[in-house]
């Protein structure tokens, strides 16, 4: 196997100035780094990043673990993490826990042992659950005394002392709902997201809290979780008919189960938006491509990413800096779904 004495043979210069090359530690003369440069080449030398990491303390790798790689919101937010990672010269690890907070805490635990430089996280941990509150406090002291693995949150304040790029979902979700009430509608049924995940209780909170402002009840019989797929959408919306209750507008927690619901209404008759108005969150381009088209909640999915990157990159400079919390803003997008004027354009740049 070739190693790096073999390269400064064929180079003609010391192993140290091959390291220094590899490593950027010390200024080397373009005249030499080309040397360097074609010797790794011609002898394929290949740099083992964990050993390296050991020398250097840096191994220029970013873990990102997220729930899952089925739902269509993520790939937006894993692009915005990857083009910032080519930015700041960092290569992309991504893990997925299918909301399964034991992986996670596995996926996290194996990033620490290979000395991952440092972890974007959209944990599923529940602070209300005494173990997964050890869990996030544990994420304050990642890595061993040697190397501190600083951890970025996605989509949720984790923990005072971690920094996190979010959403403002109880905001989000009070847009939705006041597209619904200025449309004229007062009763209002809504398929939750998860409510043992934060996500799904913010929204639900931002669902009564929207309701309540606006002097509406709500009424606990139209309120049913589903688990963000299209399936359980369309049954959560296939159970609120069985009920016989009247609602004149549905507010699904993601766009996946908002395209669910539309499909179980037209199975069963109904017209939309005449006879019920559905609208989503998340802004998915799917979405765009079913009839009618759905009304949504646009979260700046790329941004995200990017931003959670960038924020990374900057504790990984700066370890002593304050903590940082960037809250992104989320818009309302109309489409036919709520309103026969609303938007039929296709999003054709999702895939």
């Amino acid at each position: 196997m070739t190693g790096i004495k073999e390269v400064a043979r064929k180079a003609g210069v010391s192993i140290s100035t091959v390291s220094n090359v590899m490593n950027e530690t010390k200024p080397v003369s373009p005249a030499l780094k080309a040397r360097v440069m074609e010797a790794i080449e011609a002898l394929q030398y290949e740099v083992n990043p964990v050993g390296r990491g050991l020398k250097s303390n840096k191994t220029n790798q970013v873990g990102v673990i997220v729930p899952s790689f089925n739902q269509v919101y993520f790939p937006a937010v894993l692009q915005g993490i990857h083009e910032a990672g080519i930015k700041y010269g960092y290569t992309i690890l991504v893990f997925e826990t299918n909301g399964d907070v034991e992986l996670e805490k596995q996926h996290v635990r194996f990033l620490q042992h290979s000395w991952t430089d440092g972890i974007l996280l959209a944990s599923y941990a529940n602070k209300e659950n005494i173990s997964d509150r050890k869990y996030i406090r544990s994420l304050l002291d990642t890595g061993s005394r040697k190397k501190e693995i600083p951890v970025v949150s996605l989509e949720n304040v984790l923990d005072p002392g971690i920094d996190s790029v979010i959403i403002d979902n109880k905001k989000a979700a009070s847009i939705a709902v006041n597209h619904l009430v200025s449309l004229g509608h007062r009763t209002i049924a809504h398929i939750a997201a998860p409510l043992r995940f934060q996500i799904g209780i913010l929204r639900l909170e931002g669902f009564r809290e929207a309701m309540k402002h606006a002097g509406l009840p709500v009424d606990e019989d139209l309120i049913v979780e589903g688990d963000y797929s299209p399936i359980s959408g369309y049954r959560s919306m296939k159970d609120l008919l069985k009920k016989g209750k009247e609602f004149t507008a549905v507010f699904a927690g993601n766009d996946q189960m908002g395209i669910g619901v539309i499909r179980a209404l037209l199975d069963e008759g109904h017209r939309i938006p005449e006879d019920v108005a559905v609208i989503g969150i998340d802004n998915n381009f799917p979405s765009t491509l079913i009839t009618p088209s759905l009304s949504s909640v646009n979260l700046p999915k790329y941004e995200l990413g990017y931003q959670a990157m960038r924020l990374l990159n900057e504790r990984m400079r700066e370890p002593k800096r304050p903590r940082c919390v960037i809250t992104l803003d989320s818009e309302l997008v109309v489409r036919k779904s709520t309103s026969k004027d609303g938007s039929g354009d296709w999003n054709l740049n999702g895939w």
